[in-house]
């Protein structure tokens, strides 16, 4: 089995247990973007999308996506299926160290409540926590590229 394949089926069954919570777990809908190609980092998107579905802070959905630059919009050409709270990108650049950062997508920090400015905070530990020495998180407020990122997903919809 494909590592992109075998990624796809456990994303889908972590989805498929949040689907199966009860009414009102996750409070913040998040999409993970995946665009890394390597097991190992693939491993750790998997580990980061189980803790976060263990908090019961968020509803989960992913995309693995083909990019040729981790600078290019990874969701150009689709349609967003529902609007959210956060996007976080894990770039292909990880793979091969030329990217040392997650993206953590969110509106601008003066247009979010507080609940959600602690949830970007507990995905930032996270991510880092299992990133540790490959990549660190950074949100809107840390870099410049996430800003990038949240212009163009306000604009298409996706946030």
């Amino acid at each position: 089995m494909s590592r992109k394949v075998l990624l796809i089926v456990l994303l889908l069954s972590g989805a498929l247990v949040a689907l199966g919570q009860e009414e009102g777990a996750g409070r913040f809908d998040l999409l993970i973007v995946d665009e890394t190609k390597t097991f190992s980092s693939s491993m750790r998107v998997e580990v980061f999308a189980r803790a976060l579905l263990r908090t019961e802070l968020f509803a989960l959905s992913a995309k693995i996506v083909e990019v040729e630059s981790s600078f290019v919009d990874p969701l150009r050409g689709e349609e967003p299926d529902q609007r959210y709270d956060l996007i976080v990108i894990f770039p292909v650049g990880i793979d091969d160290g030329t990217v040392r950062q997650i993206w953590i997508v969110s509106r601008p920090f003066p247009e979010i409540g507080g609940e959600l400015r602690g949830a970007v905070a507990l995905v930032k530990q996270l991510a880092d926590k299992i990133f540790r020495g490959a990549a660190e998180a950074v949100g809107v407020t840390d870099d410049l590229i996430p800003g990038y990122f949240a212009t163009i997903f306000i604009r298409g919809g996706w946030l």
